[in-house]
């Protein structure tokens, strides 16, 4: 289970008028409106507004001249592969409680795209309706569309492995997989229910989630704040930090603050506006993934359980505390923590959006 909604940890850099020329002008202005974005705005869900679009950015450069591009516009028409990134985070804001009406308009400003459009509200109310209980979520559990955005696994697992505790079958892997079907053969994997369109958004975005790593791996801390096996030692509700958001990381004077999945989730607005425009270029460096396609979101997924062992690597916590939202551990982060967390970000962002660009071009082939 993860926050809907998470604030970002900081404002990238004013982008350099010298620098300008260089980029393509439709990156530039992607990098305006990130760097406007990430300076002014809380940041919603997921990897952030700032890493989830420039994950769909980069892609949407490396694809120029495919046929994955020319598919990608019949699908999205006048929508950006950079927009659509953030939709499967804007659909939370449907209301399931009240006639599946969007009820945070205006509230982030990522989402304005999809927001006062009949059409577009049209769309997240009928997504959120086939996808909401067909996955029949237990007690505690989110809907099912927002399950699709995450897995539990324990950090000592090393790889995404089927079955194990924080696993399920409408996962971010397995709905990952479903939405790739969608869009090469039309067939359905239930319980997800996706329209092209929906699983070309549901592809986008997954690739920034799995990117994040605290969207992927999770830490079990026993009451002493001690790491703890669920495979192992057993299922225990009261040692699951979900994802990190049980996790609260301390204020510089030591009081509790935000909670560690918020931080992660943050990082990509505390990138600069140049870091952000060099990224279609180093993405090209990106070695592309070999083996079945079809094995390609565990071998990703696995990946990004190794760099959640990273994000957690150094961390000390102390006993567990109890809250009206559940169980809650403080951790001490090392003193390195915020730059290299930082730099692992960037390096997310980057393949996220290089893994992107080659998914859309081996579902979509070049004609020879």
């Amino acid at each position: 289970m993860h926050n809907p909604a998470s604030p970002a940890g900081g404002a990238a850099g004013a982008s350099s008028q010298t620098r300008l020329p260089v980029m393509t002008k439709s990156f530039a202005r992607g990098v305006a409106a990130l760097s406007l974005l990430a300076a002014c705005c809380g940041q919603a869900f997921g990897f952030g507004a700032v890493g989830h679009n420039t994950v769909g950015e980069i892609a949407a450069q490396l694809i120029k001249g495919h046929r994955a591009e020319v598919e990608v516009k019949r699908i999205l028409s006048n929508v950006s592969l950079r927009d659509i990134a953030v939709w499967d985070d804007c659909v939370k804001g449907i209301d399931t409680g009240n006639g599946f009406k969007y009820a945070v308009t205006g509230r982030f400003a990522e989402c304005a795209v999809f927001e006062n459009n009949a059409e577009e509200e049209a769309r997240m109310r009928d997504y959120v309706q086939r996808n909401f209980e067909q996955c029949k979520p237990k007690p505690g559990e989110e809907s099912c569309n927002k399950q699709y955005h995450y897995a539990n696994v324990a950090i000592q697992r090393g790889k995404y492995v089927p079955g194990a505790i924080g696993t399920s079958d409408h996962d971010i892997v397995p709905a990952l997989r479903a939405a790739i079907l969608v869009l090469r053969t039309g067939k359905q994997t239930p319980p997800m229910d996706f329209t092209e369109r929906d699983a070309l958004a549901l592809v986008v975005h997954s690739l920034g989630d799995m990117h994040q790593p605290l969207h992927m791996g999770s830490l079990y801390l026993d009451a002493d704040g001690k790491s703890y096996d669920p495979d192992t030692q057993g299922a225990d509700a009261l040692t699951h930090t979900v994802g990190g958001n049980a996790i609260t990381l301390p204020r510089p004077d030591g009081t509790p603050g935000g909670n560690l999945h918020a931080y992660w989730d943050g990082l990509p607005g505390k990138l600069s506006a140049e870091q952000l425009a060099a990224m279609p270029a180093q993405a090209k460096d990106v070695p592309p993934a070999t083996g079945n396609p079809d094995d390609w979101p565990i071998q990703w997924a696995s990946e990004s359980l190794l760099g959640a062992r990273d994000a957690f690597d150094g961390m000390t916590f102390g006993a567990r505390q109890q809250s009206l939202r559940g169980p809650r551990w403080m951790a001490t982060p090392p003193s390195n923590y915020d730059a290299r967390s930082l730099e692992q970000t960037r390096q997310n962002v980057i393949k996220g959006g290089a893994r992107l660009a080659q998914l859309l071009e081996t579902i979509w082939p070049d004609k020879r």
